[in-house]
This record gives C-alpha cells, sequence and structure tokens, in this order.
C-alpha cells in the first residue's frame, strides 16, 4: 500500500524543506504551486512518487456549499486549465496518475462520463500520463461493473467509504485487484478502514497538522496506528511532565522550539520530516500486514506500467 501525503498550505509558501516519499499536490488554479510543492517536498531529492488532484472539490464544490452551483461552462474551463498545465509542466516526470473532475454530486453522473469521454481519455491517450476515475456512491453499481470493465480505466479512485459498511468497501476493492487496476482511497488514513479494505493506495490529509495543533506524531506497531501526542503549547501549559514526555517520542528528531513556533526558532520542517517519516512507516506495516493475508499489489501489477510514474 502506497501512502500519498497531501501538501499543505506551509509547503506551497516554501515556508518548510521536507524530503517525502510520496506527495499528492492538489492544482489549485495557480501554476507557480506545482513547483513550489515539489520543491518543498524536495530536500535533497524529489519525491520518487507523486500525484496531482484536480483541486475541483476546493474551488467547485466550495461555491456550491455558500449556496452558487457554478455552470457547466465554468467547470470546463478550470477542467482545460488544469489539463494544458498539466501536459506543458511535467518536467519532474509524469504524475502516479492525475485525478479527474470527480463533481458526479454537483453535475450528475451523465456530465462526468461526458467530460471522461471529450476530455480525460483523449488526454490519458495522447500524453501517456494516467487519469484516476473516481467512483462515488451516487454512480451506482452499473457504473462501477463499468470503469472495471473499460481498457480505457486504468487506476480507479473510492470516495464513498464514509457512506457504506466497511465490507462493501473491501468487496469493491477486492474486486479492483481481481480486475488489475489499482484502486486509491481518498482521505482514508485510519486504521478502521485500512484494516478490512485493502486499498493499492490512500492519501493523508492530516499529517502536517502537527504544526497547527503542536503534536508530534508517532506510530503505534501493535495497533498499525497513527498517534497525536500532545506537546505543544496548551499542553505545556497543563501539564508539563507528560508533554515533555510526549515530545519524546519523537527520539530528538522534534525539538520543544519547534512546537512553539518560528517566534521561539522552532523549524517546521523538522515537524514535517517527523511526520512524513512515521507514515512511510505506516505504509510499510499495512503493506505487510496485506501481503500476510495474501493481497500483493505490486505481484497482482507485476508488468502494468500504469503502476510505476514515468
Amino acid at each position: 500500500m502506497k501512502v500519498y501525503l497531501a501538501a499543505t498550505e506551509d509547503l506551497y509558501r516554501a515556508r518548510v524543506a521536507v524530503q517525502v516519499q510520496r506527495l499528492l499536490i492538489s492544482y489549485m488554479g495557480a501554476e507557480p504551486r506545482l513547483e513550489a510543492g515539489l520543491k518543498a517536498a524536495s530536500v535533497p531529492l524529489p519525491p520518487t512518487d507523486w500525484c496531482i488532484d484536480s483541486g475541483a472539490h476546493f474551488f467547485l464544490s466550495a461555491l456550491y456549499k455558500h449556496g452558487r452551483k457554478p455552470p457547466v461552462k465554468e467547470a470546463e474551463e478550470h477542467l482545460l486549465k488544469y489539463l494544458t498545465y498539466l501536459e506543458a509542466h511535467t518536467a519532474n516526470g509524469h504524475p502516479r496518475f492525475a485525478v479527474e473532475l470527480d463533481l458526479q454530486d454537483l453535475y450528475g453522473t451523465e456530465q462526468i462520463q461526458k467530460w471522461r469521454e471529450d476530455y480525460f481519455f483523449p488526454f490519458q491517450a495522447r500524453t501517456g500520463i494516467t487519469v484516476a476515475f473516481c467512483w462515488h456512491a451516487v454512480d451506482g453499481l452499473k457504473v462501477w461493473d463499468a470503469m472495471l470493465a473499460d481498457p480505457r480505466v486504468r487506476y480507479v479512485g473510492f470516495s464513498a467509504l464514509y457512506k457504506m459498511p466497511l465490507e462493501h468497501g473491501a468487496q469493491f476493492a477486492l474486486q479492483a485487484y481481481k480486475a488489475g487496476k489499482p484502486i486509491h482511497g481518498f482521505a482514508c488514513v485510519r486504521e478502521r478502514f485500512l484494516k478490512v479494505v485493502p486499498f493499492y493506495s490512500v492519501d493523508s490529509t492530516s499529517w502536517g497538522a502537527g504544526s497547527l495543533f503542536g503534536t508530534v506524531h508517532k506510530f503505534d506497531p501493535m495497533r498499525g496506528t497513527i498517534v497525536g501526542k500532545d506537546a505543544g503549547r496548551s499542553a505545556m501549559r497543563k501539564n508539563q511532565a507528560k508533554a515533555v514526555g510526549n515530545l519524546l517520542t519523537s527520539k530528538g528528531r522534534v525539538h520543544l522550539r519547534d512546537l512553539m513556533g518560528r517566534d521561539a526558532g522552532g523549524d517546521l520542517s523538522r515537524m514535517y520530516q517527523e511526520a512524513a517519516r512515521v507514515h512511510e512507516q505506516f505504509e510499510q506495516w499495512y503493506t505487510a500486514y496485506w501481503r500476510a493475508k495474501g493481497i500483493n499489489w505490486e505481484k497482482r501489477l507485476a508488468g502494468n506500467l500504469t503502476t510505476t510514474a514515468a
């Protein structure tokens, strides 16, 4: 299982420099952010593996939540800008996958399928960049079966795990495994999910939260989960001894001043680097966990070029 770390505003603004193994970047409608995010996560080397989300939920869905449904034309303008930019800016190599505009809840399944036929399938064939086509609960089982049967769908995204029993999610993942198509679980870095659903890849949006809340990440191999150990300003005020003990879980890789912010001489890079290290342990643990259960994605996809970043 592969764990992608979603880039944060701190990374985009180049306030930190941290080496990550796998990076998820969102296309935010501002071109320099792709390079900035990769640069911030490229010390001493670029990420070995990166992917990009369309950013559609951040921009278009946010508007809908505030009472305005963007017209299809406006969504297509974002779509075309996204694809044009991605095709022209691949100096760092192709991403492992680029996520489509999966806005079924906003525009309906038929519109999503039209965008696939008109834009995403031709883009994938022309550029060789794999597109992750996403299934939502609103699509229904017929659409899922069609996606698995369509050879143009090389990578599938899954965004419905919160809306169904976990055993159903497991069935979907096993069907994708049988079909030889990597399946990505969006924001599914949770023990209760991953011990049941054998995703090929997932992403974490919370890996950088430590700098916001004063927590240090620690991986618990007994439970297979990531624990946030509270050691920030408020924790120091409430129980200094406990907070210092939590801080020591990083074995000196994170310093007290890092939790107090830059005004105290802290370095957020160390906090992000520790979080990245812990998520690598998390990835290794679940890869071994599922292989012990007979699910070996790398073996299943051997020779399938869609599983490697160009």
